[in-house]
């Protein structure tokens, strides 16, 4: 039998539909950006040659007490600057070593490559992770883009419902927007010094919850403003011995004290 050009047309379009929807619905054009993805996802040529961008392929990690410290970091020095691109900024000269620390565990996590972005008249660096898909699943774990000052953060309920997330998040948090300084005082003619710890955060949430982990772990602390110290010799022993450090520097300034 043979099949008129109209008719044929006719079975191509309700083919077409089939399998890409409706081209005149929000469904039919999400079903067939999909299949146009999947597409050009398995012919990643064509899809440069046609200037198609496809999301590049991640690994997706589990909740964990790595997922948790990253998460701790990116509430610290991170920031998700748009949907395709976050940073994590560290001084280059001081804080190497722990970029370096960072940048592994982004690899480990996730299986993308970063880039270090230095800073024009400045020490400061950034670790520059580009991929969508790793800003749209740390967006899912409860992460939020933009000012995160302006939009008052907080740690994820997922971490603070597990002590061992808490002490990685925490770990993270202090790592990056923490200090351990020497305190010194007089006392008739005398000097005496300690070590000092200071968290600081101008968002409330993100500071009343890690004052929460502190207490949670038994650490003494003090919370004043956009402060939360810990100012005995002991209790910051405690710190680094229940809690720890990734950054040498504080750990090396931990042992000449």
């Amino acid at each position: 039998m043979v099949i008129s050009r109209a008719a044929r047309s006719r079975l191509g379009g309700l083919r077409r539909v089939e399998l890409y929807g409706n081209p005149g619905t929000p469904e039919g054009r999400s079903k067939g950006g999909k299949r146009t993805c999947d597409f050009f996802r398995l012919h990643p040529d064509l899809a440069r040659e046609r200037n198609f961008v496809t999301l590049k392929e991640i690994k997706k990690p589990s909740r964990s007490v790595e997922l948790a410290k990253l998460i701790g970091i990116m509430l610290g020095d991170g920031g998700i600057r748009s949907k395709y691109q976050l940073t994590i900024s560290f001084n280059y000269k001081t804080d190497w070593e722990f970029a370096e620390h960072v940048a592994r565990l982004i690899k480990r996590l996730f299986a993308v490559e970063h880039k270090i972005s230095k800073r024009k008249d400045s020490l400061g660096a950034d670790i520059v992770i580009s991929s969508a898909s790793v800003i749209a699943f740390l967006l899912k774990q409860g992460l939020k883009a933009g000012n995160k000052v302006k939009n008052q953060v907080d740690i994820p309920a997922w971490i603070m419902s597990d002590v061992e997330f808490q002490k990685a998040c925490l770990r993270g948090l202090v790592d990056t927007d923490g200090s351990l300084y020497c305190h010194r005082y007089k006392v008739n003619n005398k000097w005496y010094e300690y070590l000092k710890l200071d968290f600081t955060s101008c968002s409330k949430p993100l500071l009343r919850s890690a004052y929460e982990i502190f207490s949670n772990l038994g650490i003494k602390t003090s919370l004043k403003g956009v402060h939360i110290t810990v100012s005995a010799k002991a209790e910051v022993n405690k710190y680094l011995s229940i809690v720890g450090s990734s950054n040498t520097k504080f750990l090396d300034r931990w042992k000449r004290f």
